[in-house]
């Protein structure tokens, strides 16, 4: 291990303090939003002050900024569309939603089901359909392992899936209430 990171001699040289630091600073490096950049990555550094993370590190935190930028568009796009929806059309605005939240239950709940019996392979799928070859593939000595460990990634997967479940009772609700609503007004 020392021969490939000879900066790491103990665990204990990142104190908590530290990975949360290194953590926040790879949750603003991929926030598609914000001005800053995966580069300000380079520039962490470990308490003996090398490098904080690896170029491959780097490339990967690259990897997932440019996918949350696609998320975000498409964000955009589907509000977009439902906002026109609501101008135009409030019975296919009301039909959209309902269908919309239904897929997205079914998928909700496909997903938490298979992250209960074993997350390791949702992970690994995820992965592999998102990314090329194993380019997110790292040592447990990296610091992006260090700072989001394996138990980091089955809360966050777990509180993904309520979300999206959530998000999907709150669209499934508002179309009702948009196709009520339209109902009413044509009696």
């Amino acid at each position: 291990m020392r021969a490939a990171y000879p900066h790491l001699e103990r665990e204990e040289l990142l104190s908590e303090s530290r990975r949360t630091e290194l953590a926040l600073l790879g949750l603003h490096a991929v926030d598609p939003v914000r001005r800053e950049h995966v580069s300000i990555l380079r520039a962490a550094r470990l308490p003996d002050g090398s490098r904080a993370f690896r170029v491959e590190e780097v490339r990967h935190m690259r990897d997932v900024r440019s996918w949350l930028r696609r998320l975000h568009l498409l964000q955009v796009l589907v509000a977009g569309a439902l906002g026109a929806l609501a101008w135009r059309a409030r019975l296919v605005l009301a039909c959209a939603l309902r269908a919309g939240a239904v897929a997205t239950g079914f998928v909700a709940v496909a997903a938490l089901t298979a992250m209960a019996f074993d997350f390791d392979v949702v992970l690994l799928a995820f992965h592999k359909l998102l990314f090329a070859g194993d380019s997110w593939h790292f040592a447990d000595e990296d610091t992006l392992i260090r700072v989001y460990p394996e138990q980091f990634w089955n809360w966050t997967g777990i509180a993904i899936g309520l979300l999206v479940a959530v998000q999907a009772a709150v669209a499934f609700a508002a179309g009702e209430a948009i196709a009520r609503r339209s109902r009413n007004a044509r009696a």
